[in-house]
């Protein structure tokens, strides 16, 4: 591998730390709390790689990537920091006025409305830079191309991505609904009360598995992929989605390595389907579920 390569990955994975929840993690186990400061330094040094991308030859095929990445964190999209555009208006007093007295339903979906920003801000940029849909990922791609055999899957031969998908679609669609039924079992009276909210919820499904498949993964995954390989941009990836559900459910160590899986797979289908179909679905279905017992507890 050349030097310059090598300072390509290297700035790319420093960058993608920088922008990640890592230092969240560190802070809140080790100290108990995040210094205020914090996050400034984590812009400063970002705008610094970005700066870096735009005057030094070799690291501009960094400059797409490095913008995404600065739009996450300014906005508050990147799990863990609680800072950025989208937090400071979410914590405004209109907004939490707002949103305590208005229905979970138009609620809800405002939120997640909201929550768009980053996805929009980011697909009007990379179009605007000369990328086009399929160089983002937003085709359907080819829905039944091979699988690259994998140890993590078990397998030792190609198989149809229409196999395989349905397969993990239904495994992790299953596995979430048994693990929040155990959590949380509805009454017959929740459930007759939340049907009205199911659509709602099926739709910030919606809403969500696109936002965050193309946020976190297909804009990023298409510049890394001509940067630094598929390999290594399926990696950086991973670990960026991974760290953001060090607090998620469930939480720790835990919770990152099964978001590192479950991105690994989401972000290997893009890779190999050239499209967004496979990521978007496998992500919907368990969705699907997550906000229909949100709703339980609205209603419960």
């Amino acid at each position: 591998m050349e030097n310059n390569q090598k300072t390509i990955i290297a700035t790319a994975w420093v960058a993608t730390l920088l922008a990640s929840s890592l230092d969240v993690i560190l802070w809140k186990e080790l100290t108990g709390g995040i210094p205020y400061w914090l996050p400034w330094i984590h812009v400063v040094a970002l705008t610094t790689i970005f700066v870096f991308t735009l005057i030094l030859p070799q690291l501009r095929s960094l400059r797409n990537f490095t913008a995404i990445l600065l739009i996450i964190f300014l906005l508050g999209f990147g799990g863990g920091w609680q800072w950025g555009l989208i937090p400071y208006l979410r914590e405004t007093a209109i907004w939490v006025n707002w949103e305590t007295q208005a229905p979970w339903a138009l609620s809800a979906i405002s939120t997640h409305l909201l929550r768009l920003l980053p996805a929009l801000i980011i697909l009007v940029f990379l179009l605007f830079s000369g990328r086009k849909r399929s160089d983002l990922f937003l085709v359907k791609g080819n829905v039944r191309a091979p699988v690259e055999p994998s140890r993590l899957l078990g397998m030792k031969k190609p198989e149809p991505w229409t196999r395989i998908g349905t397969i993990f679609a239904v495994i992790f669609a299953s596995v979430t609904l048994i693990y929040l039924a155990l959590s949380n079992f509805p009454s017959l009276r929740t459930l007759e009360l939340a049907l009205p909210l199911i659509p709602v919820a099926i739709l910030i499904a919606a809403i969500n598995a696109f936002n965050e498949e193309f946020t976190l993964r297909a804009a990023p995954l298409s510049e890394l992929k001509n940067s630094v390989g598929k390999h290594q941009g399926l990696m950086i990836t991973t670990l960026f989605f991974g760290l953001g559900h060090f607090y998620g459910v469930p939480s720790g160590v835990l919770g990152v390595l099964l978001a590192s899986f479950l991105g690994w797979f989401l972000g290997k289908s893009m890779l190999e389907t050239k499209g967004f179909i496979w990521a978007w679905l496998i992500h919907f279905l368990p969705d699907v579920f997550i906000f229909t017992f949100f709703a339980f507890a609205v209603v419960g």
